[in-house]
């Protein structure tokens, strides 16, 4: 019998793949299942500059676990980062349909009833392939923010 791991890496499409990109999952995303409503928390939560407080206790339990947990919370912190910096105007190089894409995939890591439940041994294998999609179509904007970040948030950090 095949694990799901394995199922995926024969799933994974190279082709028309940045070098150096991760394999793309060639199943559909499930992001839709993420609501309007779980949109609109999220965004509203984040345009006050802070995660809510059950996706930080989310975070912070992913980031005491397996390598898929902690790729999936340091990938969820970064697009935290980059949506707070755009909604408070402060890094300007992301365009709306971007941002939608980015506050759908955070969403969809915070629901712990999505396609595979948080709650199983597999749970969040679902969640690291939303990642992996955003990665493979947005890596360029996640690198224009680490190098913007760089430059304008972290010396002041060491300012203080």
């Amino acid at each position: 019998m095949k694990s799901h791991s394995t199922m995926g890496n024969e799933l994974s499409t190279h082709r028309d793949a940045r070098p150096g990109a991760l394999p793309i999952v060639a199943t559909p995303g499930f992001l839709n299942l993420v609501t309007a409503q779980e949109l609109q928390q999220l965004r509203d939560a984040l345009l006050d500059g802070r995660p809510p407080r059950d996706l930080e206790l989310k975070l912070t339990q992913l980031a005491s676990g397996t390598l898929l947990h902690r790729f999936v919370e340091q990938n969820s912190r970064l697009i935290i980062s980059l949506l707070v910096a755009a909604y408070g105007g402060s890094f300007r190089e992301a365009n709306r349909a971007s941002l939608e894409r980015l506050l759908r995939v955070l969403a969809y890591v915070r629901k712990d009833d999505d396609a595979t439940p948080d709650q199983r041994p597999d749970g969040f294998v679902d969640d690291q392939q939303e990642i992996r999609a955003m990665l493979n179509e947005m890596g360029d904007l996640l690198q224009s923010f680490k190098m913007w970040r760089l430059r304008h948030q972290v010396p002041d950090m060491w300012g203080s």
